[in-house]
This record gives structure tokens, C-alpha cells and sequence, in this order.
């Protein structure tokens, strides 16, 4: 069976192409490239078709004879045509990147923006049967762990920072607003925020001797890239010292090996994370929009390699993007086993790529999604310091009688002149508290804790002098095991001094004596709570 019939029944097999399809092809004017044009036009009877293409602007002239290659190409084909330059050298030097992540970076983005703009419903890009082995062979090099090992997959969604931060550099936007569509017209709307795309991999099963054969026997004509021969970059390593080795020397089907090894790997990853995903629900305590709770009781009565993918899963709801290599989950990991010894002390913390912060706290591991600027956040709560952005939010003024919504948490406040209930010792409880209203000075506000916050915790028994016994906010929430990372979000109610650290305890200058005449009623309500 020829070449195309064989893509044409893998592309049904795996459903990579829908009735009426419309995809977007990268084609870089390299034979894989080509050849996947040629085969898709075969098909455009069925399908709706349009060509892309990235110059990477890293070889003078021969990028801009690529660029107007694929043009000519796509032209004499009857599709449209969409090319986008990128500054690669600039973005990788301004980004701290290698020459190839930059590439990638804007090659894949600049795909995304088309494909969009084009309302494609996926990009399909010709890597091969060698590429995979190239990639699978990378990944072990590198200390892959179970996802390395499968490689790339027939179709998947590719995660890509957003369009905004990728051309963030003047001059790849001003590249990026320049490409042209085959009607030689601007394109709108490339700098939208864009988090994943669909590729597709048609060729993935085909060798590249496979590919060669097929250009041959169609008369294709393809550009050679010279930097494909280039061995200071890794990929050309691989590719042309490694495999060659393998091939001669251990395995001449290493390719064939490697894919079944891929396909082996794929079941397996696809199982643990069905696995971990069923786990979930009861592993997490409590889960925000920017942290997750984990019972560490539970996570540890499950397998080591469950309690992997349980944290992968856990880093990738807080933030898309996220692909935790196999030795940082392994550092996680660490830093929960330590929550076992006798001597760790709560708020340990582990910081993955400033992105999300791992910490052991008194409730369990708490993953936090960080904000941009918010490295100092973790010490700034356990010192109090004002740079936590808790800190940072102005007070909020209290009416009497008047319900206040408390910004950034789920409770409100309502205080109320009320009579003495004969029963009010059994009406106080955490969120409910009865004060001397004569005592009460100055304007009332609620806030967050600030540095050197100290107030009198009330005390059961009388005292002649009810200001005696000032505590350090900060130590009254060690003594009581706090979790660190709730301090900084737990409201206090102040006049002239603090009143009540609201859930808590109230001060104890202001607890009802036999001397009161008047009282105020404190109540900490939730949201949804309208008594």
C-alpha cells in the first residue's frame, strides 16, 4: 500500500480529520512539510485548507527563500496563506532562552493566532516517526519520568503562554502585526491571550525514509536547512550521532522499538492519571480559585506513583501551563514527607518556578498559585510584614446596624445596639460576641493583621486591670496552630484599639462586666448567610 492511502486510513483511524475539516498546515518547506501539504491537498475535496508559515529570521537570505518557497507553494496549491517573522535571537536573549525554546515559543503562538484568526479547527504539523524517537530519546537523557516516555501524541492540545507576553518584544510585535494573509491584508486580532491549541500529527507513524521516498516519487521540491546538519544544537546531536550509533551498533529498528516503548507508556500515564483524578475529591480539604488543601493523611495511604500524579494534577488546576518535571515533583514530595518528623515545623516551603508555593501548614499542604511580585509573600506572612498583600488593603469602615461585606473573604460583619440577653453567655461562640459599647472608641473599622499587631485576649477570670496580659497577634496564632497561610486573611474589628480578632478571641477590655449599661452585638456572618 502506497504512502497515501496509508495516511489516509491512519487519519481516519485515529479521527484526526472531521467531514468538512478545516486545518491549518505549518509548513516549513523542509521535505516532512511538504510532503504533509501534498497529502492533505489530495484530500481537499474533504477539507478546507490554508498554509502557515514562521520565519525564524535566524539564517539571512536562506529564511527569507524558505519564506517565499512555501509562499510560491501555497499559491500554486490555491490556499490561503499565512506568514508571520519572528526577532528568535532578540526573544531568545531578552527571555534567557535557548535558540530552539525561543523558536518554538513563537513559532507555536504565531500557529495559534493564525489558526484562530482563520477559526481552524486544528494546526497540523509533519513531525515523523524519527522525530518521536529524537524526542523520546531527549527525554531520557534528561531524567524523563513516565510522560516523558510517550513522546508526542497523534493529537493533543499544546499549552503556550499567553500572545501578549511571547511578543512582548517591540519587535516581534511589530513582525506579528505585519503578517500577511494571501490577500497581502494585515491580520486582526494576533495579540489576544490564547492558552492552548490543538495539533494534530499526521505523520507521526511515517519514517523519514518513508517521507524521502514518497517526495521522490512525486517529483516534490523541498528546501534543505542547513542548520538541521548544525550539531551544537542538542536535537542535531541526537539525530545525527546518537541515533546513527543505536542503529549501527545495538538496534537498527530503534525507531520501531521506541514507538512501541511510547505506546506502552502512553496506557500506562493515561491510567495513573484516571487514577489520581478519581483520588481528587477526597484528597482535597479545601480548594480556592488560587489554593488547594491536600488531607495529607489520605495522600499518604495511596501508591508513591498515584501520589505523583495527585500532585501534577493539583499544580496543573492552579495553573494550566504547569509541567512539573519528574525531580521537582520529587522535591514536593520531600517537603511533605518531612511534615512526619517530630522536629519539622510548620510553614517549610518549597517554590515551584515562582509560580505556584508548596507549603506543609498545621490543615495539611497547601498549594498556593503566587501573583506576580509576590515572592515575599510567604515570609511576609509569617513576620506580618506590610508588603503581604493582605496587608496592603485599606480598612474598611463600619456602620452600626449595617451589614459590611469583607473584601477578599467570604464573611461580612453586622454590629447592633441590643439589649443584654438574659442567655447571651450561650449566644457567643466564635462569630458572635457581646462588647461594652461604652468601652468602644473611635471610628469602627475591620482590617487584616499588621506587623506588631498585640491585643489583650480575654480572660475568663476578673482582673482589676483589664488591659493587663498584651499578646503579640502573632503569637496568640502560634499558640493556637493557626495556619499561616489563613493569618493574614483573618479580619479584626478595631475603634481606638483592637476589638475583636473576629473568629478568634475578643479583647479583653471589652467583655461585658456587671458595670455595663449598653451593648453591642459583633457578629461574623458568611456570604450566604442573611441572619
Amino acid at each position: 500500500m502506497d504512502l497515501f492511502h496509508q495516511f489516509r486510513q491512519h487519519c481516519v483511524a485515529e479521527q484526526l480529520v472531521q467531514p468538512a475539516d478545516r486545518l491549518l498546515l505549518a509548513v516549513s518547506g523542509g521535505v516532512d512539510s511538504c510532503v504533509m501539504l501534498d497529502l492533505f491537498c489530495q484530500l481537499r475535496d474533504q477539507l478546507q485548507l490554508a498554509v502557515a508559515h514562521v520565519n525564524h529570521q535566524l539564517r539571512g537570505s536562506e529564511s527569507d527563500e524558505d519564506e517565499a518557497f512555501v509562499k510560491a507553494v501555497a499559491e500554486k496549491s490555491g490556499l490561503t496563506f499565512f506568514l508571520q517573522r519572528v526577532e528568535t535571537s532578540t526573544y531568545a536573549q531578552d527571555q534567557k532562552l535557548s535558540l530552539e525554546t525561543a523558536g518554538r515559543e513563537l513559532r507555536y503562538q504565531a500557529l495559534e493566532n493564525f489558526r484562530k484568526s482563520w477559526q481552524a479547527r486544528a494546526v497540523a504539523t509533519a513531525h515523523t516517526l524519527d522525530d518521536q524517537a529524537e524526542t523520546i530519546l531527549d527525554h531520557i537523557l534528561r531524567g524523563c519520568g513516565l510522560a516523558g516516555l510517550t513522546g508526542m501524541a497523534m493529537q493533543s492540545e499544546l499549552c503556550l503562554r499567553s500572545a501578549a507576553e511571547v511578543f512582548a518584544n517591540d519587535r516581534n510585535v511589530a513582525r506579528q502585526n505585519a503578517a500577511v494573509s494571501s490577500k497581502d491584508q494585515p491580520l486582526k486580532g494576533l495579540l489576544r491571550t490564547q492558552l492552548r491549541t490543538k495539533i494534530l500529527r499526521p505523520l507521526l507513524p511515517f519514517s523519514r525514509a518513508q517521507i524521502e521516498e514518497y517526495a521522490r516519487s512525486r517529483q516534490l521540491q523541498w528546501r534543505e536547512d542547513r542548520t538541521n546538519a548544525d550539531t551544537q544544537f542538542r536535537r542535531n546531536r541526537i539525530r545525527h550521532e546518537l541515533l546513527p550509533l543505536i542503529k549501527t551498533r545495538f538496534n537498527p529498528q530503534i525507531t520501531r522499538s521506541l514507538e512501541h516503548l511510547s505506546n506502552i507508556a502512553v496506557a500506562a500515564e493515561n491510567y495513573f492519571q484516571a487514577e489520581a483524578e478519581a483520588r481528587l475529591p477526597e484528597i482535597i480539604k479545601e480548594r480556592q480559585s488560587d489554593k488547594i488543601i491536600l488531607d495529607l493523611e489520605l495522600f499518604w495511604k495511596y501508591f508513591p506513583i498515584i501520589q505523583r500524579y495527585v500532585i501534577r494534577a493539583v499544580m496543573q488546576r492552579l495553573v494550566p501551563l504547569a509541567e512539573p518535571t519528574f525531580s521537582e515533583i520529587a522535591r514536593i514530595l520531600a517537603l511533605l514527607q518531612k511534615a512526619n518528623t517530630e522536629n519539622f515545623a510548620a510553614g517549610k516551603r518549597y517554590i515551584w518556578r515562582q509560580q505556584v508555593e508548596v507549603r506543609v501548614d498545621h490543615d495539611g499542604a497547601v498549594f498556593w498559585r503566587r501573583a506576580q511580585g509576590e515572592e515575599r509573600r510567604a515570609k511576609s506572612e509569617e513576620r506580618g510584614s506590610e508588603s503581604s498583600p493582605v496587608a496592603h488593603r485599606s480598612s474598611l469602615v463600619v456602620k452600626i446596624g449595617e451589614r459590611c461585606e469583607i473584601a477578599g473573604t467570604d464573611f461580612s460583619t453586622l454590629i447592633e445596639h441590643k439589649e443584654l440577653p438574659r442567655d447571651w453567655r450561650e449566644r457567643v461562640n466564635a462569630n458572635s460576641q457581646f462588647v461594652d459599647a461604652e468601652k468602644v472608641g473611635g471610628e469602627l473599622r475591620v482590617r487584616f493583621p499588621r506587623p506588631g499587631d498585640r491585643f489583650v485576649p480575654l480572660r475568663v477570670k476578673d482582673d482589676a486591670d483589664s488591659s493587663r496580659g498584651s499578646k503579640k497577634l502573632s503569637d496568640f496564632f502560634t499558640d493556637l496552630k493557626v495556619p499561616l497561610h489563613r493569618r493574614q486573611s483573618v479580619p479584626i474589628l478595631e475603634g481606638d484599639e483592637i476589638i475583636w480578632i473576629c473568629g478568634y478571641r475578643l479583647d479583653n477590655r471589652f467583655k461585658i462586666t456587671p458595670a455595663t449599661r449598653s451593648v453591642l452585638h459583633l457578629r461574623l456572618l458568611r456570604l450566604d448567610n442573611h441572619g
